[in-house]
């Protein structure tokens, strides 16, 4: 019966984890006795619809099994809660990431990794504490929301099962993933710029200073996708590998940028449209000048794309923690 799947999911959002899958049980079985008691074993959707609307919303059930004093957030608000605290979460570490990243790019202040994870450690917890204080306030004053109200079963959100690997894309990415390495070890000397119309080759100092990061981070990124291959499925302990190793390749990206600005800095390169003199008159360096830029642009675009989606992966597994306790 998939109504009363889909009821099941969405109550087991409100109730506490501790005893959470014994309470959906004693839900489940009930249910579905009351609806053999009154169909003899043959229910229609009408029917499911009308014991559901007769158990209650999904909040009001799941309020019936704990008293009100027993909670810091109550069912009633939860949901509130839920949302404000993600927003507010993801908020606080897209604010530090931004403001690291403008730091990283001006080159004013400390744009270290241990900076960024300082930054998060403190603004985090001072986000998710002060929410709390607020709801526990709220839920004291006897805030609440109206639970009674008339609600549609067929309304219920439908079950995804958003922790199904998909195979392709993980074979792809260990397949390039491993085909770059390899390249890496075999030819890394042979990554540079080079310069057609006189045959010359500049081969790239910073990706040579840099190898052993970008190395680990292949690694790393290869190991978690063969992992989730033989795994099958997402758990909580890949998505937060996954999350470690987005952020050893910020760190790696954020290295190899800062590396080229660096070089750029030291050569006197102030940019491609602040060297179109020395570019006249000194094509075959001014080449090389203009390649290592391209390196650099590359390497900021890449960081600014791994940290988005570092973000929004954050955001997602904190949505997906909030509706699992």
């Amino acid at each position: 019966m998939e109504l009363v799947d889909r009821y099941l999911q969405e109550v087991g959002k409100y109730l506490p984890r501790k005893n959470r899958e014994d309470i959906l049980a004693e839900i489940r079985s009930y249910l579905e006795d009351t609806l053999d008691e009154r169909t003899g074993g043959k229910p229609a959707e009408a029917d499911v619809i009308a014991l559901l609307k007769e158990s209650g919303s999904p909040q009001k059930t799941a309020a019936s099994y704990a008293p009100e004093g027993q909670y810091v957030v109550g069912p009633g608000l939860y949901p509130l809660f839920r949302l404000i605290t993600g927003i507010a979460i993801a908020a606080a570490i897209g604010a530090q990431l931004l403001a690291w990243g403008v730091s990283l790019w001006s080159g004013s202040g400390d744009a270290s990794a241990a900076a960024l994870v300082s930054g998060l450690l403190m603004s985090v917890p001072t986000t998710l504490g002060t929410i709390v204080i607020v709801f526990m306030i709220l839920q004291r004053a006897g805030v609440q929301p109206k639970l009674d109200k008339e609600w549609d079963p067929r309304s219920l959100p439908v079950i995804k099962n958003d922790e199904m690997i998909k195979r392709g894309e993980l074979i792809f990415g260990v397949s390039a993933g491993s085909l770059l390495l390899a390249l890496l070890v075999v030819m890394s000397d042979k990554i540079g710029v080079y310069n057609l119309s006189d045959g010359l080759f500049y081969a790239n100092p910073v990706i040579q200073q840099n190898l052993p990061g970008i190395y680990l981070a292949l690694v790393a990124c290869i190991g978690l996708d063969i992992y989730l291959l033989w795994r099958g499925r997402w758990n909580v302990a890949s998505r937060a590998a996954e999350l470690g190793v987005n952020l050893i390749s910020i760190v790696v990206l954020a290295m190899l940028y800062k590396g080229h600005s660096a070089w750029l800095l030291a050569h006197g390169f102030t940019g491609a449209f602040g060297n179109l003199d020395r570019l006249a008159t000194d094509l075959s360096s001014s080449f090389q000048m203009f390649g290592m830029e391209c390196f650099q642009i590359a390497f900021g675009i890449a960081l600014i794309v791994v940290v988005a989606v570092t973000i929004s992966k954050l955001v997602k597994i904190i949505f997906r923690s909030l509706r699992a306790k």
